[in-house]
């Protein structure tokens, strides 16, 4: 598993423990069975798109905040050249537009 993936998986079990929720109730939050919130935060699978800003809302944090690294977390070996400031803004712009219109579809 790689470091990306094992930093998203602490971030969701952190924040899914400070809303006070189960697997089971954020699986019901998010209109998924309960095993499939077991088996992202075991790793044996990896959420689709639309899941992840669904249980983002359903935590109340931002969807990027399942990516940060927190204290004490390492920074994946490979991450040595870091983006430039032009990648940095057309990821911004990819997330802010997939964001919107899932939104958007949420809305209808």
């Amino acid at each position: 598993m790689d470091t990306y993936q094992q930093c998203f998986i602490e971030n969701l079990k952190l924040y899914r423990k400070q809303a006070g929720l189960s697997q089971a109730k954020l699986a019901e939050l998010c209109d998924v069975s309960n095993g499939t919130i077991g088996n992202i935060e075991c790793g044996v699978t990896k959420p689709s798109f639309d899941l992840l800003i669904l249980m983002a809302q359903s935590l109340q944090i931002q969807p990027e905040q399942l990516f940060h690294l927190q204290k004490g977390q390492q920074e994946p070996r490979h991450q040595q050249q870091r983006l430039t400031d032009s990648q940095i803004k057309a990821i911004r712009d990819t997330l802010t537009h997939a964001i919107q219109d899932v939104l958007d579809k949420m809305r209808q």
